[in-house]
């Protein structure tokens, strides 16, 4: 029995798929893309192993460098401009702390349907409504509105 070429790279682009669906590196994707490469001119040509080879290692290393920053982004959810950027030339952003701040201890501040690892110069209290100054990583400054404990997202 003589199992084709054209089926083992098949084959090994749907295990590089399955293998990054248990361990997500998002490299593993494009592995499989340059196996799907090789399959796909191996059916429509036939090449020696070290073409094959070529092919595969080209196509993946193009998808990676040209697809990895842009496909991250998408299936990891920070393409939304609302988490990276807040903007104060804008409306204030408000939020709501849901573990109190005590410096240098950060709390957490729940604002845009998220909660944030936040930092203040004074201590404030769970409950209260925030103002976002800045936003430096995934940590934001914050200074009290007011004691009410009402929610302002």
């Amino acid at each position: 029995m003589d199992v084709s070429p054209v089926l083992i790279w098949f084959l090994f682009g749907i295990f590089c798929f399955f293998t990054e669906l248990i361990f997500p590196s998002f490299f593993l994707f494009f592995l499989g893309i340059g196996a799907w490469c090789a399959a796909a001119v191996l059916a429509v040509i036939s090449v020696p192993l070290t073409a094959q080879l070529l092919i595969f290692l080209v196509c993946s290393l193009l998808s990676l460098i040209l697809l990895r920053a842009r496909l991250k982004s998408i299936f990891s959810g920070s393409s939304s401009e609302e988490a990276d950027s807040v903007n104060m030339n804008s409306t204030p952003a408000t939020g709501v702390v849901t573990d109190a701040i005590i410096p240098p201890a950060d709390g957490r501040v729940k604002y845009g349907g998220s909660f944030w690892r936040a930092t203040s110069d004074e201590p404030i209290a769970e409950g209260t409504v925030v103002l976002i100054v800045d936003k430096k990583d995934l940590i934001i400054k914050v200074r009290a509105l007011s004691a009410n404990k009402e929610e302002v997202t």
